[in-house]
């Protein structure tokens, strides 16, 4: 992996983490990351027209568009829920955790061959990532949690695959653009049918929106300008796999910031494992090539 593409895809993993860290504590977390999927789908529309993208996109790129949404539903639905009943710097890290699932995936359903010190590299990153846990073995203590967790792992390394492919064919911000339609509808509906019961729910998600719209808009803009940057590491030939291990550099971020803003503890027990991320960055960017031919 060249130093150009994990030089982009470590400045996004150093800003990614605010994302989370602002949504927190707001009012309602679902209708909160509706408030983001907008924000982001008018920032694509804005840098479509302002970049003169040609917004009409082949037959073939709409199952990835509908993979990548997916993807991010399971991403965002099993994130938020996770956030909001355990600890960010116990879950936070399992979520992000969509190395190994990439490379199983790929390499057994896409004949993609990594190397062996790729997956060294990869399998070093995801053991620092789950030792950061509170305790060994202490995201066992909430099931449910966990399993929201997995899923939002799940969602991220199926997006992740199917927006390396897309981006070859297509601009990035035209792929976002058609993602995040159809991403900001269906968490609507998903509002909607939370909310079914109540009288006035617009009313209610408009109510949502002036509670914590500096929030919102500043985890939209934040985690636009995040994943931006992973579209364009993408889009010039960066593997799925490889970067979604560097973003792995989030992780003690994020382990940083619940301790500073959140007062979650535990910080420099958890920053020790976190040296194995940085080892297994180094691997990853010592190595030729990430995948063999």
């Amino acid at each position: 992996m060249e130093f150009h593409w994990i030089s982009l895809v470590i400045v996004s993993a150093a800003i990614h983490p605010y994302r989370e860290l602002s949504l927190k504590h707001t009012h309602n977390p679902l209708a909160s990351y509706m408030g983001v999927s907008v924000i982001w789908l008018i920032v694509a529309t804005f840098q479509n027209v302002i970049m003169s993208h040609e917004l009409q996109i082949p037959i073939t790129s709409f199952p990835l568009v509908i993979t990548s949404a997916a993807g991010l539903i399971l991403y965002y639905y099993g994130t938020l829920t996770a956030m909001k009943l355990g600890q960010v710097s116990i879950y936070y890290p399992i979520v992000r955790s969509s190395p190994i699932a990439i490379v199983i995936f790929s390499w057994f359903f896409l004949d993609v061959k990594y190397t062996n010190l790729t997956v060294i590299g990869i399998i070093i990153i995801f053991i620092g990532a789950i030792m950061l846990q509170k305790s060994r073995l202490s995201f066992l203590g909430n099931t449910k949690a966990l399993c929201l967790a997995i899923m939002a792992m799940i969602g991220s390394a199926g997006y992740s695959i199917s927006d390396a492919i897309a981006v070859q064919k297509i601009a990035p911000s035209v792929h976002l653009f058609y993602c995040y339609i159809l991403v900001s509808f269906i968490l609507f509906f998903i509002f909607l049918f939370n909310n079914w019961n109540k009288k006035n729910t617009l009313n209610c998600l408009l109510h949502q929106w002036k509670l914590d719209r500096h929030k919102i808009l500043c985890a939209g803009l934040i985690s636009y300008s995040s994943y931006y940057l992973i579209l364009v590491a993408f889009e010039l030939g960066a593997d799925a796999a490889a970067v979604s291990a560097v973003r792995q550099a989030s992780i003690p971020i994020s382990v940083l910031l619940a301790a500073y803003f959140l007062k979650e503890n535990e910080t420099f027990r958890r920053l020790g494992w976190a040296s194995l991320i940085a080892l297994g960055i180094i691997v990853l960017a010592g190595n030729d090539s990430s995948m063999l031919s």
